[in-house]
């Protein structure tokens, strides 16, 4: 019930935030590691399989000007599609750093599992709202195609970026930039 009300919640908020007009960021320094930490203990619990997570986070207490409630939706969805699109054990690692662009400085995120992967003709396309992709006959993971989207959205509105490199059967890296 718990995994079903979770995926409502999402759906609600992803749908919710795109229609509002007048719609409002409230960014504020978040260090990464106590954001991160919460979410990985709650998507361990509710997951259906085993899990193991590995985070680097470097610089140790790295920080990033965002808003908490999206930044740790963003960071939420991206691990739990790290865990359901993994196969009997879901494997992720999280990656953090600092990277420069031009005179801005970034925060930058992966996470990276070892699951079923994204054909590139696909790739595309999963940012789209509603868009899932065709697994044929495989229904066992559930969903409605507005993760990524929302991840995408709200990673634009905080002024940054994200990106997919995938192979179909060995896993995704997702990186966003904020």
């Amino acid at each position: 019930q718990l995994q079903r009300l979770s995926g409502l919640v999402e759906q609600i908020l992803s749908m919710s935030m795109e229609r509002r007009k007048t719609f409002c960021l409230y960014p504020e320094e978040l260090h990464i590691q106590e954001i991160l930490e919460p979410l990985i203990e709650q998507h361990k619990l509710k997951a259906d399989k085993p899990v193991r997570i590995s985070v680097d986070i470097n610089p140790d207490g790295m920080t990033v000007l965002a808003d908490r409630t999206h930044f740790s939706n963003i960071l939420s969805n991206l691990i739990d599609n790290a865990i359901k699109y993994s196969h009997e054990k879901a494997e992720i690692d999280i990656h953090c750093r600092t990277v420069r662009t031009g005179t801005n400085e970034q925060a930058e995120i992966s996470v990276t599992d070892q699951g079923i992967g994204i054909a590139l003709e696909k790739q595309r396309h999963i940012f789209d709202k509603f868009y899932r992709v065709p697994t044929g006959n495989l229904h066992d993971v559930k969903g409605y195609g507005l993760g990524l989207f929302y991840v995408k959205t709200m990673t634009e509105r905080h002024g940054g970026s994200v990106s997919v490199k995938s192979e179909t059967g060995k896993g995704s890296t997702f990186t966003i930039k904020i």
